[in-house]
């Protein structure tokens, strides 16, 4: 009988901890959640192959960037409103590293997941990092700052909430410094530049000049990297 209570109570604390394993994967979404996966020239391995990961934002200033790499390098994306330690969020990116070879993927993410603290952002850093590293077949990984939100009553200020993304940037660039992760401070390239914004009803997102000063600094950091790969790492 005591043998037999025994095994019930292992068999009841099996059935918890997997309870609690299973809520601690659920993610906090938010309204509404979407993902932006674009592959150009899928079909083609001859030139080296770029990825942007992050979300509207890197959205925003892709086409800039892709332009500029034009002849250069194949420019894709993968944009999403997925926080990075949503189990889902990683295993979209396993789904695309699995399938081509990328010479530079260049991260900017930090503007979603505000049900998150940022004592968790912290701890998704590495497992984000791990799978970059793990998937991407050697790629040069850089990371960006994530950009400033202003005070749309005062476009010369910074939003409230903005100390959020500071802190972010805070934790990311202490974490990418200490394992040797090339920083694109994109946070300091427009913080002094409201005009860049598409205020006065937008003060999050980027107009055109925007888009395309913070194209033009993503696009030589990455020629730069691949200059330094010496054309390797060509698409499949």
């Amino acid at each position: 009988m005591r043998k037999t209570l025994i095994l019930i109570l292992l068999i009841q604390v099996g059935v918890m901890a997997g309870k609690r394993a299973q809520a601690k994967e659920n993610p906090k979404l938010e309204r509404t959640e979407w993902s932006d996966i674009w592959l150009y020239d899928a079909d083609h391995n001859e030139l080296p192959r770029v990825l942007l990961v992050g979300d509207s934002i890197v959205r925003g200033y892709f086409d800039a960037v892709r332009k500029n790499l034009d002849g250069k390098a194949y420019c894709d994306r993968y944009a999403t409103s997925m926080f990075l330690g949503n189990p889902d969020y990683l295993e979209e990116l396993k789904i695309i590293l699995n399938r081509y070879r990328f010479s530079v993927i260049h991260v900017n993410n930090g503007l979603h997941g505000w049900g998150y603290t940022e004592e968790q952002y912290r701890q998704a850093l590495p497992k984000l990092m791990d799978t970059l590293k793990k998937y991407g077949k050697g790629a040069v990984i850089i990371w960006a700052t994530t950009t400033p939100r202003r005070n749309v009553q005062n476009p010369a200020e910074l939003a409230t909430d903005n100390e959020r993304v500071m802190e972010r940037n805070r934790i990311a660039v202490e974490y990418m410094t200490r394992h040797g992760t090339e920083v694109d401070d994109l946070y300091s390239l427009v913080a002094d530049h409201p005009e860049y914004y598409k205020l006065p009803q937008d003060a999050t997102h980027f107009n055109p000049d925007g888009q395309a000063v913070e194209g033009k600094q993503i696009s030589e950091i990455i020629l730069r990297s691949l200059a330094s790969k010496s054309g390797t790492g060509k698409g499949q």
